[in-house]
């Protein structure tokens, strides 16, 4: 017999608060199919207050996006910690983006192998914490004017690892170099690879220019699409307590955060990415230490 989840949306176009699931593996084939249509629909899933370990935190990453973690010779749950776990934090040795603003972007938004999962789970948080904030790429396609639409049709945008340049006089915004910098070149209007849903596939933090146009058109055109997206009304605040993982579409929702201080409070977040991005752990490393 089925037993329905409860759920409570998080906004009118995306995220869903799931009430009663517990952390066990393997979840109930009926909760897993429950869990997955949830996953496809909303683009965001939050589970409060739930002692979770790296382990049920990778199962349920990868089995979300339609993986099976434990499959007969499936490795996913028993890779050494060094290669799965690692933290977003301003007081862990080592922590990822331990201070600074982080614009709203998708992470590895530059590469091919750009990852379709991205999960965070409050390991140690206190008061008062930064939020981190959503917004849907599909979301915004959808409510995409039409003057807007006409002007981005047929068009192409150029993604890197560091696209900050116009915020650099912000000295809240966490600016990174990398000593060889990849790129992307996308549809602006982009299908989702798994879904098929129609995304506006623009973000502050990693798209560089509209190829094509010359940097003053490039630039107008982008900010009206960011005017658009990241409008308040359009977006997904989660307050972080311990205890809560956040699990969501890393191609369909952008994510961002406000500022955190190396000397504030404790804010430790350990992130699991699904599937496991091919780029050699070395680069992966080297972008979590500059992303959400």
């Amino acid at each position: 017999m089925t037993t329905a989840l409860a759920t409570r949306d998080l906004s009118a176009g995306f995220g869903a608060e799931v009430i009663g699931v517990a952390p066990r593996i393997p979840l109930a084939d009926d909760q897993v199919e429950q869990l997955r249509r949830l996953f496809d629909d909303k683009g965001m899933i939050v589970l409060r207050g739930v002692n979770v370990d790296l382990r049920f935190q990778t199962y349920l990453s990868h089995l979300l996006i339609g993986e099976e973690p434990l499959a007969e010779g499936s490795t996913i749950l028993d890779r050494p910690t060094a290669k799965n776990e690692r933290f977003v934090s301003n007081k862990e040795p080592d922590g990822g983006a331990p201070f600074g603003r982080l614009l709203y972007h998708s992470d590895l938004m530059w590469s091919e192998d750009v990852f379709r999962l991205l999960s965070l789970y409050g390991v140690e948080v206190e008061q008062p914490t930064s939020p981190t904030m959503f917004v849907s790429a599909a979301r915004a396609w959808e409510t995409l004017p039409e003057d807007l639409r006409r002007r981005v049709e047929g068009r192409y945008a150029i993604h890197c690892q560091d696209a900050t340049h116009r915020q650099r006089g912000d000295g809240d915004v966490l600016v990174s170099t990398f000593a060889e910098v990849e790129s992307i070149r996308l549809p602006i209007g982009h299908r989702h690879p798994r879904t098929g849903r129609m995304l506006l596939y623009v973000a502050q933090q990693m798209t560089d220019r509209i190829d094509g146009m010359d940097e003053a058109e490039s630039e107008a055109l982008l900010q009206d699409l960011f005017d658009h997206m990241y409008r308040p009304e359009n977006t997904v605040e989660h307050h972080w307590r311990e205890g809560d993982l956040v699990l969501w579409d890393n191609i369909a929702l952008q994510h961002a955060r406000s500022n955190v201080r190396v000397e504030g409070p404790v804010r430790t977040l350990r992130k699991v990415l699904a599937p496991t991005p091919k780029p050699t752990w070395n680069a992966v490393r080297q972008f979590s230490k500059v992303g959400e």
